[in-house]
C-alpha cells in the first residue's frame, strides 16, 4: 500500500501538470503567468503562530516571516530570493516555503520582491538583491537562500560580495538552483517533472540575460567558485535542473567549498513549495532549516549572554515533553540544547541494527500525543525518532532548538537566582530554571579491558553506531549480551561471515509478543477512544508484570516458566543451553524480550564465548584460557554510564558545590527530580526513576508537571528560586534504599547498582506510586528563596 506521502505526491503532481505546467509556457505572457501563479498561491497551509510583516530592505519591497515565540534563540536572518525563471514569482507565491523555513530555523526569513524580466533584465534583480543584503547584513549575520532562478541569483550575489570585498553571507541554501543560462546548457525533458519545460526555461534565460548568457553573474556555474561559504544544494530526482545541481556540486567541491548534497527521490522541481501539504516537502524544508540554524549557531559567541525563562538540556522524550508542556502553560521563553545533530536523544544515538523499544508502542507515546502511525507492536528506532521529529515540528520546537550544542558548564548564582551556562563553543546563556532531560542513557560506556585502543580494525559502540562501516562478509566480535546486544547480534550475524559473541553473564530472555500493525489497526488508532483504550490496556498489562519482581508471587512463577520454556524450545544443545542459563534471580538485571536471539546461536550463525577476556589485541581478542579470536570489526554493546550521571557537564549549585561532589556516595534526588543545594534544577529520569517493567514516559509526564508546578510557585510569590528540603530528600532516599536493599535488584551486579551495593537507577514500586509521590502540598518538601 502506498504511503500517505506517495499518495499526496501523486495528487499534487497531477494537479500541477493540469493547472501550472501548461501556463509556464512561452505562449503565455509573463504578465499572465504572474497573475495565474498569484491566484494559485492562496492554496497552502501555513504553520501556526507565524507572522508576516511587509516592509522594505534597501528600498526593495519584501515580506518578512518570523516566529515571535523564537525571539532571541539565535542571531541572524535569511534573505530568500524566490524562483520563477526571473520573469514570474513573488513573495506571495513562496509564502508557504518561507513561513515553514522561518518556523524551522527560528530566524526571520525575508522574501525579496526583486524586479523581474523582461521589463527589468539583468542586472536589475542582482542590484535589488545587493541593496537588500547590505541593509540586512548591517543588522547581523545573513544566510542567502533561494530556489530555481532565485538560487542562481543567490549564488551570483555571493560571488559579487566576494569580488567586491563586502561581508560574506554565513552560508548559502540553494533549492534546485538555475546556474547555467546558456542556450547549449543540457535541459532534457524529465518524465516525472511537474513544473518546468526546457522551452520555458530557455525563453526566460533570453528575457533575463539578453545576449550575454556567459557572464558569470548570469550563469554562476561558469564562475570561479573559490572562497564561498558553506553551500547546501537541495533537489529532487525528477527535477529538470538535476544536471545543473550535480554540476554545481562538482564545481564547488573542485573549488574547495564545503558543499553538501541533499537529494529526495521521486520529487519534481521545487517540491518544497508544498511544505505543509506534502510530508517529503516538510522533511526537506526541515533539513534546510537545520542547515541554516547550524551554520548560524557556529558563529563566534556574542559577548552578552542570552537570557531565557528556562533552558532545557536534551531533545529526547523528556526534553520534548517538557517543552510541549511549557508551551501549554503559556511559558514560551525557553531554549533547548542538544549535543547530537538531530532530535531524539537515545533514539537518535541508538541506531544500531535491530534497535527497538521493549514495551508495546501504544504505551511509548505520550498521553497527550498518541501515534496512529506505528507499524508494529514494538517500534523500531527510526519509527520512534520520526514520532519525536513530528512532535517537535507540530509544536514549533525546532525554532527553539540548538542542535550540535554541547553544554560545558552550568552554575547557579545565589544573588540573582539565575542559572548561568557556557557551551562548548563559549556561548553564554542565562535562565531562571534549568530542566536537565539527558536521562540515564546518554553517555556510552566503553569496556574497561586492556588493549582497547590497540585494536587495528573498525571499532563500534552500540550507542554511536556508524552505518558506513561494512559488515557484509566480515568477521565481527561483539562484547556484551545485554538488551542492546540481544537486539543487534541477529542482524549483525546475518551479514557477517563469522560472529563471535563474548558473554560475561547470561541473561534472562522471555518471548517477545511481536505483531505487525495493518491498515485496520492504524485506522482504529485514529479513533481517540480506541487509541486511549489500547494505551490503557497495555499500561495495565505492563503494571501486572511488575509483580514478577516480587519473590514468591504468581506472576514471577509465570515469568520464570516462560523464560525456561523459551530457552528449552529454542536451544536443543545441552551445553549451549547451560551457557545461556543465568545464575542470578530473574529481574536482578534488565529482563530481555527476544525471539531471534537464541536461534542465531542454535543455527550456528554466531559463536558464544563464555571464557573471560584477558585483553584486546591489534587483531582481535585473547581470552583468559590463552585462546584467541581474530576479527575485522569490534562491537562494544556495553551500555551507558548510569552511575556517573551528567559527568560531561560541570553543574555547580549553592556554595560552589558541584553535582559530582554532592553525589560522591552515589546519585540521589527527591523523586528523581530535585537535589538539595541545586535550586531551580529539575532532573528528568534522574536517580531511581528507571523502570524494569513499563514505559519511561509514564514517569516523565508527572515529573514534568511537577517541575512546572514548582516554577509557578516561584513566580506566584515573587520569589527567585525553589529548592527541595534536605530532610525531605534524605527521607525519600532512605526509604528507597531500605526497600531496594531487600529486593531482587540488590542481588547481583548490574547497571542498576553501584559497586558499594547501593541501587541508584531503579524505582522499586509501581508507576501509580511514583506519580502519587508528587501529590500533597508543594512546600512540605520545598522551600522558596528570595525575591526576583
Amino acid at each position: 500500500m502506498a504511503s500517505p506521502d506517495a499518495l499526496r505526491a501523486a495528487l499534487l503532481r497531477r494537479t500541477l501538470r493540469l493547472l501550472v505546467k501548461p501556463v509556464l509556457n512561452p505562449r503565455f505572457s509573463p504578465a499572465f503567468q504572474r497573475r495565474w501563479m498569484g491566484a494559485l498561491s492562496g492554496i497552502g497551509r501555513l504553520p501556526r503562530g507565524l507572522q508576516n510583516t511587509p516592509g522594505t530592505l534597501g528600498g526593495v519591497r519584501c515580506d518578512t516571516w518570523h516566529d515571535p515565540r523564537a525571539a532571541d534563540v539565535r542571531d541572524g536572518a535569511v534573505l530568500f530570493l524566490h524562483g520563477g525563471g526571473y520573469t514570474t514569482g513573488s513573495p506571495r507565491t513562496h509564502r508557504c516555503l518561507a513561513a515553514w523555513l522561518a518556523f524551522g530555523s527560528g530566524v526571520p526569513v525575508h522574501v525579496l520582491d526583486y524586479r523581474l524580466a523582461p521589463e527589468h533584465p539583468f542586472p536589475a534583480a542582482l542590484d535589488d538583491a545587493l541593496a537588500a543584503y547590505e541593509e540586512l547584513a548591517a543588522r547581523g549575520p545573513v544566510v542567502l537562500a533561494g530556489d530555481s532562478a532565485g538560487g542562481g541569483l543567490a549564488l551570483a550575489l555571493a560571488l559579487k560580495l566576494r569580488d567586491t570585498g563586502r561581508p560574506a553571507p554565513v552560508a548559502l541554501a540553494l533549492i534546485a538552483p538555475l546556474v547555467d543560462l546558456r542556450p547549449e546548457s543540457p535541459l532534457q525533458p524529465v518524465p516525472g517533472e511537474a513544473l518546468l519545460s526546457p522551452a520555458w526555461a530557455h525563453a526566460n534565460a533570453r528575457n533575463y540575460a539578453g545576449g550575454d548568457t556567459t557572464n558569470p553573474l548570469v550563469s554562476p556555474l561558469l564562475a570561479d567558485l573559490h572562497g564561498l561559504p558553506p553551500v547546501l544544494v537541495q533537489f529532487g530526482s525528477d527535477d529538470l535542473l538535476v544536471p545543473q545541481a550535480e554540476a554545481l556540486l562538482e564545481a564547488l567541491a573542485a573549488a574547495g567549498v564545503d558543499a553538501r548534497r541533499d537529494f529526495t527521490p521521486g520529487r519534481w522541481h521545487v517540491f518544497q513549495l508544498h511544505a505543509g501539504q506534502l510530508p517529503s516537502a516538510d522533511a526537506a524544508v526541515a533539513r534546510l532549516a537545520q542547515f541554516i540554524s547550524r551554520e548560524l549557531d557556529a558563529l563566534p559567541a556574542k559577548m552578552a549572554p542570552r537570557r531565557h525563562h528556562t533552558l532545557i538540556l536534551g531533545a529526547g522524550m523528556s526534553g520534548l515533553c517538557a517543552a510541549i508542556n511549557l508551551q501549554k502553560e503559556g511559558l514560551h521563553d525557553f531554549v533547548m540544547f542538544e549535543q547530537s545533530d538531530g532530535i531524539g536523544g537515545t533514539w537518535w544515538d541508538n541506531r544500531y541494527p535491530g534497535a527497538q523499544v521493549d514495551v508495546p508502542a501504544p504505551a511509548y507515546a505520550f498521553s497527550f500525543a498518541p501515534n496512529p502511525a506505528w507499524r508494529q507492536r514494538f517500534a523500531d528506532a527510526p519509527e520512534i525518532q520520526a514520532y519525536q521529529q513530528a512532535l517537535a515540528e507540530k509544536h514549533g520546537l525546532t525554532a527553539r532548538l540548538r542542535l550540535g550544542t554541547r553544554l560545558a558548564e552550568a552554575r547557579f548564582d545565589e544573588a540573582s537566582g539565575m542559572w548561568h551556562f557556557r557551551t562548548g563553543r563559549g556561548d553564554r546563556f542565562e535562565s531562571r530554571f534549568f530542566i536537565c532531560s539527558t536521562g540515564p542513557l546518554s553517555q556510552p560506556r566503553w569496556p574497561d579491558i586492556p588493549g582497547l585502543d590497540d585494536f587495528q580494525g573498525e571499532r563500534l559502540h552500540s550507542a554511536r553506531w556508524d552505518h558506513r562501516v561494512p559488515l557484509q562478509g566480515k568477521r565481527v566480535g561483539v562484547i556484551g549480551t545485554g538488551s542492546t546486544a540481544v537486539q543487534l547480534i541477529p542482524p549483525v550475524a546475518a551479514q557477517a561471515a563469522r560472529t563471535f559473541v563474548f558473554q560475561r553473564t547470561a541473561n534472562w530472555v522471555l518471548p517477545r509478543l511481536e505483531r505487525r500493525y495493518r491498515w485496520f489497526d492504524r485506522w482504529l488508532a485514529r479513533v481517540p477512544p480506541v487509541a486511549a483504550g489500547v494505551r490503557r490496556f497495555w499500561v495495565a498489562v505492563l503494571e501486572l508484570g511488575r509483580r514478577g519482581f516480587d519473590e514468591g508471587s504468581r506472576m514471577r512463577r509465570i515469568m520464570l516458566w516462560q523464560a525456561r520454556r523459551h530457552l528449552t524450545s529454542q536451544v536443543a544443545d545441552p551445553a549451549l543451553r547451560a551457557a545461556f542459563t543465568p545464575d542470578y534471580p530473574l529481574g536482578c538485571k534488565r529482563i530481555i524480550y527476544a525471539n531471534d536471539y537464541y536461534p542465531t546461536f542454535a543455527q550456528g550463525k554466531a559463536e558464544l564465548v563464555t571464557t573471560g577476556i584477558e585483553r584486546i589485541t591489534p587483531a582481535g581478542l585473547r581470552c583468559t584460557d590463552g585462546s584467541e579470536r581474530e576479527f575485522d570489526v569490534l562491537v562494544c554493546a556495553t551500555g551507558f554510564e548510569t552511575v556517573h550521571l551528567l559527568q560531561s557537564v560541570r553543574v555547580t549549585g549553592r556554595g560552589g558545590q558541584t553535582l559530582e561532589q554532592a553525589w560522591r556516595e552515589g546519585p540521589e534526588a527527591w523523586q528523581g527530580v530535585s537535589v538539595t543545594g541545586f535550586p531551580n534544577l529539575f532532573l528528568m529520569l534522574g536517580p531511581n526513576t528507571a523502570t524494569g517493567h513499563t514505559s519511561t514516559l509514564l514517569y516523565i509526564e508527572p515529573a514534568v508537571r511537577h517541575a512546572i508546578a514548582c516554577m509557578r510557585a516561584v513566580e506566584a510569590g515573587g520569589h527567585c528560586a525553589i529548592e527541595v528540603r534536605e530532610d525531605a530528600m534524605r527521607a525519600h532516599n532512605k526509604d528507597l534504599q531500605r526497600r531496594l536493599s531487600g529486593s531482587v535488584w540488590a542481588q547481583c551486579r548490574s547497571w542498576y547498582r553501584m559497586d558499594n551495593g547501593r541501587v541508584v537507577a531503579i524505582f522499586p514500586g509501581f508507576t501509580a506510586e511514583y506519580a502519587r509521590g508528587f501529590d500533597g502540598p508543594l512546600l512540605e518538601n520545598y522551600r522558596l528563596h528570595g525575591e526576583a
